[in-house]
């Protein structure tokens, strides 16, 4: 269990760098794209398309490892006042309806690959290109919130049951 808890680990990590390094390759071409289009050069036309894809990408990518990391925007002026069980259980809940949006959204977006997979749909734009990776993504990181939030939630209890938190 362990072994797979370090394998989960090092893939959430591998897609919060992943994420980052995509959006720092995106940075550079847009850069070079703004300079050789002021030089008279050229211009890359494909490139607001693939800004959209690789920040859809990158967004859904990186959501496991922000929250594993409890890196996320929280609005928290309740949570802050606060303090032992109350504060314990709001997070179980928070975690709770986590987990449950997290299920609800991975269920449907599978439905909707699958429908656009079996379709053959397409995005027209400047590119060509199926629809289906983009839902795929989805899938992959609503499983991946899904386990992020589970783990949580087993965390917390162990944590309340007087095992402390759990070694990974």
């Amino acid at each position: 269990m362990k072994q797979l808890a370090r394998v989960y680990d090092r893939l959430v990590l591998a897609l919060g760098v992943a994420s980052g390094l995509a959006i720092a390759a995106l940075a550079v071409l847009i850069t070079t794209d703004v300079v050789i289009r002021n030089l008279g050069i050229s211009n890359f036309p494909w490139l607001l398309e693939v800004s959209e894809y690789v920040l859809f990408g990158a967004t859904f990518l990186a959501a496991p490892w922000v929250l594993r990391l409890n890196a996320h925007v929280g609005v928290d002026l309740l949570a802050v006042n606060l303090r032992g069980p109350a504060r314990r259980a709001l997070d179980g809940l928070a975690n709770m309806l986590g987990a449950g949006i997290s299920a609800i959204l991975t269920w449907y977006a599978w439905r909707v690959l699958r429908d656009s997979y079996q379709r053959g749909d397409v995005i027209f734009k400047e590119l060509v290109v199926p629809e289906w990776p983009f839902l795929a993504l989805v899938v992959f990181a609503g499983t991946l919130l899904l386990v992020e939030f589970l783990i949580r939630l087993v965390r917390a209890s162990d944590a309340s049951a007087g095992h402390g938190v759990a070694e990974r």
